[in-house]
C-alpha cells in the first residue's frame, strides 16, 4: 500500500474557489481513484489531497460487450475492438465481455489526476492562455508523489510567497512538514484554530459579517494583530463602523476604537501601521458621506430614489415604493407598516449605500430615526430584507414582517413578469431565497398571506404603471409553495397535494399538508372516492351543474344531495382552517360514491344522461378537491 500526494499550485485563489473545491474533490477523487481522500489541504495558493493505503496495482476491469444471443452479429467486432480473439471472450449474466488485467497504479495515475483537475468546476473561471485549462485562477505547478516516486511535477512545491521559494518534498507523507518549515500552514483547520486562538488572546472580538471562514482561505501563515483608529469615528452608527471594517478589509471589530486583523506574515509594526491607515481612510469616507446624507434628510432621499431605476423594464424605485405601500396594505399592515413601505427605498439614493451596499435597509432606518420617525417605522425599514438566508432570523416586529413580505412578493412578481424566473442552478436575483422567506414569514411569522391575491394586485399595479409584461406572473404561487417541500418534515407528496387545495392562505396550505400526512389510513375513503371520480372525469371541463330532470336513479339523486350539502360545510371549515370539521363533512361522500358506482352506469348510451352523470362526478372531484389533489398521495 502506498500514499498519494497531489497538489495543484495556483495564483491566489478566492476563498469561494477553495470552498467549491473542498466540496468537489472528495467525489472526484473517489470517481478517479476509487477512494475518497484521507486529507484535504486547501489554501489560497494550493489545493492538495492525500490518499493513504492506495493499492500498488489497479484492480482487473470487466469490459461488458453485446448480449450472448447476438454472438453471430456482434461478437467478432467486439473482440476485434478489444484486441482479443472471439474464443477469449467470457460470458457473464448473458453478456459477452473481456477482463482487462490491472496494472501498476503509478502508470494510470497521471491520466486520473488530470481528470481530477479537469473535473473541477467553479462558479467563476478563466482561461489564461490559448488552449489552456479553465480554472478559478492560473495553475502554476503540479506536484504528485506516490510515496517517494514522482508522478507529476518535479518533486517540489513552493513555500510562503514572500519568505520562501522552491520546497523539495521527498515523500508524500512529509508534504505538510516541509511546507510548515517553509512558512505555510497547509491545513485549513489548523489555520482557523490559530486565527481564533489569536483573536481570543486579544479578547472582545466580534464577527458581525461572518468573514472568519473567508479569512481562513486568505492567508497561509496567519498572524493575528490589533490596531486602533481615531475615537471620533465612534460617533458614527456602530453598524457603519463595522461595515467599513469588514466589507473590504475583513477586519474584526474590538471594543472601543480598536480592531483586529489577520496578516500573512511581515513586520508587525509595519503591517499594523499600514492597516490602520487603510481603515482611517475608509472611516473618513464613511463619515463624510454619512454627514451629507443626514444633511439631505430621508424625505429628500426618498424623492431622489424616485429617479433611480429599480429594474430595467419595471420602472423606478418610486414605482416600487407605490407597489410596496399597496401590498403592505393588502397584507393588513397598519400605519407604521405603510409609512415604513413609503420610506423603505429612500436609502437607495444615499451616498453611503453606494459606497457600502451592505448597509441598505439598516442605514435607511438610522436616517429615519434621526428624522424623528417612530421606532416601529425605523425597525421595519431595518428588517425589510429579512430573512437574509434560509435559516436566518425573521423580522422581530409586525411592521417589519409585513414590509419584508411585501418586498419579496414584489421581487418575485416583477422577475416572473419580466421572464427572469430561475432556471437550473442559476438564481441571480435570489428568488428561491425570497420564496423560502415568504414561506417562513407565513409559517413562523404568523402572517396571513393570500399569494394569489397579492400577485394579482402587483400585476395590476405593474400594468397600471406602464410595464410591459413578458410573461404571466401567476406561476409565482406554485414556485413559492414548492419551497414547503424542503421546509416541512413530511413526505413531499402531501405538499404537492395541498398545492391544489381551496385554501388561499399560504400558511394554511402548509398546515393542510401536515394534517393530510397525519391522517394516515383515515384518508383512504376520501382518496378512493376522489381518484375514482378523477379517473372517469379526467380533464374534461364540465362547468354547468347536473340537471335535476336527468337524475332518475336513487343512487345519483342521493349523491347530488350529499355533495350539495357537504360542499358549503367543507368550504367554510377550510376557510376557517378547521380541517377536522371539513373532514367530517367530506366523510359523508365516499359511501354514497361507492353506492353510485355499484348501481349506476355512468357511461350510459344516452349522451345527455352520460354527460349529466359526468357532471355529477365533476362535482364530487371538485368538492373533495378542496383538500387538494389527493391523487398525488400514494396509496
Amino acid at each position: 500500500m502506498a500514499t498519494l500526494l497531489f497538489e495543484i499550485g495556483c495564483e491566489e485563489l478566492p476563498a469561494w474557489a477553495c470552498r467549491e473545491a473542498e466540496v468537489q474533490l472528495p467525489g472526484l477523487c473517489e470517481r478517479e481513484l476509487g477512494r475518497r481522500p484521507d486529507e484535504l489541504l486547501l489554501g489560497p495558493r494550493r489545493l492538495a489531497l492525500l490518499v493513504r493505503d492506495l493499492p500498488e496495482r489497479s484492480p482487473d476491469e470487466w469490459v461488458k460487450g453485446p448480449p450472448e444471443h447476438m454472438r453471430e452479429q456482434a461478437a467478432e467486432g467486439f473482440a476485434r475492438k478489444q484486441g482479443v480473439a472471439v474464443a477469449d471472450l467470457e460470458v457473464r449474466e448473458g453478456f459477452f465481455g473481456v477482463t482487462r488485467p490491472g496494472g501498476p497504479v503509478a502508470e494510470a495515475l497521471p491520466g486520473r489526476l488530470d481528470a481530477i483537475v479537469q473535473g473541477l468546476t467553479f462558479s467563476k473561471s478563466m482561461v489564461w492562455e490559448a488552449g489552456g485549462l479553465r480554472f478559478a485562477r492560473p495553475v502554476r505547478w503540479r506536484l504528485a508523489k506516490l510515496d517517494a516516486a514522482d508522478i507529476a511535477g518535479d518533486g517540489a512545491s513552493y513555500g510562503h510567497r514572500f519568505t520562501h521559494g522552491r520546497v523539495e518534498v521527498p515523500e508524500a507523507e512529509t508534504y505538510a512538514e516541509k511546507l510548515r518549515a517553509a512558512g505555510v500552514e497547509p491545513d485549513q483547520a489548523a489555520r482557523r484554530s490559530a486565527i481564533v486562538g489569536g483573536l481570543d488572546a486579544i479578547g472582545g472580538w466580534s464577527d458581525p459579517a461572518a468573514v472568519l471562514e473567508e479569512v481562513v482561505f486568505l492567508v497561509e501563515s496567519p498572524v493575528v494583530l490589533a490596531g486602533s483608529f481615531d475615537e471620533r469615528f465612534l460617533q458614527l452608527p456602530r453598524r457603519v463602523v463595522e461595515t467599513a471594517m469588514q466589507s473590504h478589509q475583513r477586519y474584526f471589530p474590538l471594543e472601543g476604537a480598536r480592531f483586529a486583523f489577520v496578516a500573512n506574515g511581515g513586520d508587525p509594526e509595519t503591517v499594523v501601521a499600514g492597516n490602520e491607515q487603510v481603515l482611517e481612510g475608509r472611516l473618513e469616507d464613511a463619515s463624510f458621506t454619512f454627514e451629507r446624507d443626514v444633511a439631505k434628510g430621508i424625505e429628500v432621499l426618498a424623492e431622489e430614489a424616485g429617479r433611480i431605476t429599480f429594474v430595467a423594464g419595471a420602472g423606478t424605485f418610486a414605482d416600487k415604493t407605490a407597489r410596496l405601500v399597496a401590498l403592505a396594505e393588502a397584507l393588513g399592515g397598519g400605519e407604521a407598516s405603510l409609512e415604513a413601505a413609503r420610506l423603505a427605498k429612500a436609502d437607495q439614493a444615499a451616498e453611503l449605500v453606494r459606497e457600502f451596499p451592505d448597509l441598505e435597509g439598516h442605514i435607511g432606518a438610522e436616517y429615519a430615526r434621526l428624522a424623528g420617525f417612530p421606532e416601529a417605522v425605523c425597525a421595519a425599514i431595518d428588517e425589510q430584507y429579512l430573512p437574509e438566508f434560509a435559516g436566518g432570523p425573521l423580522p422581530s416586529t409586525e411592521p417589519g414582517r409585513v414590509l419584508a413580505a411585501a418586498e419579496k412578493v414584489d421581487n418575485l412578481t416583477v422577475a416572473f413578469a419580466l421572464g427572469q424566473r430561475p432556471s437550473g442552478s442559476r438564481d441571480p436575483y435570489g428568488l428561491r431565497r425570497a420564496a423560502i422567506g415568504l414561506c417562513r414569514l407565513a409559517l413562523e411569522g404568523g402572517l396571513r398571506i393570500d399569494l394569489h391575491q397579492l400577485v394579482d394586485l402587483d400585476q395590476r399595479l405593474l400594468l397600471g404603471g406602464g410595464v410591459e409584461l413578458e410573461q404571466d406572473p401567476g406561476p409565482v404561487f406554485d414556485f413559492v409553495v414548492e419551497r414547503f417541500e424542503g421546509l416541512l418534515d413530511i413526505p413531499v407528496e402531501y405538499v404537492r397535494a395541498a398545492r391544489h387545495a381551496w385554501i388561499s392562505d399560504l400558511a394554511g396550505r402548509a398546515r393542510l399538508a401536515e394534517w393530510l400526512a397525519a391522517l394516515g389510513e383515515e384518508i383512504e375513503p376520501l382518496h378512493t372516492a376522489y381518484t375514482r371520480a378523477s379517473k372517469i372525469v379526467g380533464d374534461v371541463a364540465l362547468d354547468t351543474p347536473a340537471r335535476d330532470d336527468l337524475l332518475t336513479e336513487p343512487a345519483e339523486l342521493e349523491l347530488q344531495d350529499t355533495v350539495g350539502r357537504a360542499w358549503p360545510e367543507i368550504k367554510g371549515s377550510l376557510d376557517a382552517l378547521d380541517f377536522d370539521d371539513a373532514f367530517r363533512a367530506a366523510s359523508k361522500i365516499p359511501p354514497v360514491v361507492d353506492r353510485f358506482f355499484d348501481e349506476v352506469m355512468v357511461m350510459a348510451e344516452d349522451e345527455s344522461i352520460r354527460e349529466n352523470r359526468l357532471r355529477l362526478l365533476t362535482d364530487v372531484k371538485a368538492t373533495l378537491g378542496h383538500f387538494g389533489d389527493l391523487a398525488q398521495i400514494p396509496r
